[in-house]
């Protein structure tokens, strides 16, 4: 399967949002109640990269979280290193793999 590194593949989702386009994209959601990552991968199609709010706005380190809109504009969020999976538009969003641990 092909893979993308992690930090290449938000790069590459901001620049999708800036020129009108979407993606898809898939990760575990993360309670921080329970203190633990879904079993289950949620795929969102039809997204778009939104402003990164400020680092005051969160308890820890904004840096830690991707945040995007749905199809329908509502605003979404996940941590980055739970993002295992995005589509782009020139691949017909075909899903592929984010390696966020191997930076070959």
């Amino acid at each position: 399967m092909e893979t993308v590194n992690g930090h290449e593949a938000l790069k590459t989702l901001e620049e999708i949002s800036r020129a009108g386009g979407r993606f898809t994209i898939a990760f575990f959601k993360y309670s921080r109640a329970k203190e633990k990552a879904s079993a289950t991968l949620r795929t969102i199609e039809g997204c778009r990269v939104r402003a990164q709010l400020p680092h005051e706005r969160f308890e820890i380190d904004g840096d830690n979280f991707f945040l995007f809109e749905d199809a329908d504009g509502n605003p979404k969020a996940c941590y980055k290193v739970l993002i295992r999976f995005i589509g782009l538009p020139v691949d017909n969003f075909k899903l592929t793999k984010v390696n966020w641990f191997n930076h070959e």
